[in-house]
C-alpha cells in the first residue's frame, strides 16, 4: 500500500472513529438513567454473567489453556494462539491502565450529572475510560480470529456480550466500552501478525473497527431518538431497503453461479451497508457510512476469494431481515 493511500485510511477512519465516540458521548448519561431504572434480575444475572467472561483471569485461563493443549497435541497453532493471547492481553492492560489514569474519568456510580471533568488522577473510581473488560475481551477475540477464524463470530460476540454487560452492570458509560473495545482489537490484531509489518498491519485493522463503532453508535442513537415523520425519513427507509435487496441479489447470483471474485463481493457488501446506514433514518449514519466504505475500498486487497455457498447467503439475508425489523423497532424505544 502506496503512503498517500495508508495515510488517506488513517486520517479516514481516524476521524470516523473520534466523530462516533462524541455522538456515543451524547447519550452516555441517558444510557447511565437507564441503566439505574432497570431493576430485572435476568438483567443482573446477564450482567454478572459478562462481567465474569471478561474477567481478567478468565481470559489469562483461556490463553494457558489453550497453549496447554496446543502443547499436549502438538498443535503449533494453538500453541501460539496461546502464547499471543497471554502476551496481547498484557500489552492491552498496559495501555488501558495508563490511559485510565491519564485521563481519570469517574464511573457511572460516581456521576451525578452530565457534565463532569478530566484529568489525570489515581483516585479510585476515576478510571472509567477506556473499559478493561472490553479491552481484554476484544484483544483475545482478535487474536483468537487469527488463529481460529472461522470462529471468529464466537470469539468477537462473546467480546461484545462482555461489553454490553458492563454497561448494563453500571460499570462504565457506553463510550468507555467502545473506546475499550477499539483499543484492545488494535492490539489484538497487530500482535497476532507479523510485528515487522506492524505499521500495514495497524493500517489494516482500523477499518475493520469501523463497522461496530458506527454500528453500535446507531444502534444507542436510534433507540433514544424519534424519527421524523415527514418525505425525508420514507425516502430513506426505502432507499436503504432497495440497496439492501440490491446487495443480497447480487451476492446470490454470485453463489449461483460460483463466483468469488472479490470486487464484486466489496461492491455487493458496499450497497447492503449503505441500505442498512439509510435503513437506521439517522443522517449522521448515512454520511459517515460511504466514507467508511471508502476506507475499506482504500484497504482492500486484491485476491482470489472463494465462492460463497448457498447456506451462507441464506443465513446473510436472513440475519439482514432480522436486523431491519429491528432498526424500525428500536426507533425510539425510550422515551
Amino acid at each position: 500500500m502506496s503512503r498517500i493511500k495508508a495515510l488517506s485510511v488513517v486520517a479516514l477512519s481516524g476521524g470516523i472513529a473520534l466523530f462516533c465516540l462524541y455522538q456515543l458521548s451524547q447519550l452516555d448519561f441517558q444510557t447511565v438513567l437507564l441503566v439505574r431504572s432497570l431493576h430485572d434480575p435476568f438483567v443482573a444475572r446477564l450482567g454478572t454473567i459478562g462481567n465474569r467472561l471478561g474477567d481478567g483471569l478468565t481470559l489469562v485461563l483461556l490463553s494457558i489453556g489453550l497453549w496447554g493443549i496446543g502443547y499436549l497435541r502438538k498443535h503449533k497453532a494453538w500453541q501460539q494462539a496461546g502464547i499471543d493471547g497471554l502476551v496481547a492481553h498484557a500489552l492491552a492492560g498496559l495501555a488501558v491502565q495508563s490511559l485510565k489514569h491519564l485521563i481519570g474519568r469517574p464511573r457511572p456510580r460516581w456521576t451525578h450529572q452530565e457534565a463532569f471533568e478530566y484529568g489525570p488522577s489515581w483516585q479510585g473510581g476515576l478510571d472509567a475510560f477506556p473499559s478493561g473488560h472490553a479491552a481484554a475481551s476484544f484483544t483475545v477475540a482478535a487474536v483468537l480470529a487469527r488463529y481460529f477464524p472461522e470462529w471468529k463470530g464466537l470469539w468477537y460476540g462473546a467480546a461484545l456480550y462482555v461489553g454490553i454487560a458492563r454497561v448494563v452492570g453500571g460499570s462504565h458509560f457506553p463510550t468507555d466500552v467502545l473506546g475499550g473495545a477499539v483499543l484492545g482489537f488494535l492490539i489484538g490484531y497487530v500482535w497476532a501478525r507479523a510485528l515487522k509489518d506492524w505499521r500495514e498491519n495497524a493500517v489494516q485493522a482500523l477499518p475493520r473497527i469501523l463497522p461496530l463503532m458506527i454500528g453500535s453508535c446507531a444502534l444507542f442513537w436510534i433507540t433514544f431518538s424519534h424519527p421524523d415523520s415527514g418525505g425525508l425519513t420514507a425516502a430513506l427507509f426505502w432507499t436503504g431497503l432497495l440497496l439492501v435487496v440490491t446487495g443480497l441479489g447480487v451476492r446470490w447470483i454470485m453463489a449461483w453461479q460460483g463466483d468469488g471474485n472479490t470486487h464484486r463481493t466489496l461492491g455487493a457488501n458496499v450497497m447492503i451497508a449503505l441500505g442498512l446506514a439509510a435503513g437506521t433514518q439517522t443522517l449522521w449514519v448515512v454520511v459517515v457510512t460511504p466514507l467508511a466504505c471508502l476506507a475499506w475500498w482504500l484497504n482492500h486487497q486484491p485476491e482470489s476469494g472463494e465462492p460463497s455457498g448457498w447456506l451462507r447467503e441464506a443465513a446473510l439475508t436472513s440475519a439482514l431481515v432480522i436486523v431491519l425489523v429491528t432498526l424500525q423497532g428500536l426507533h425510539g424505544l425510550v422515551p
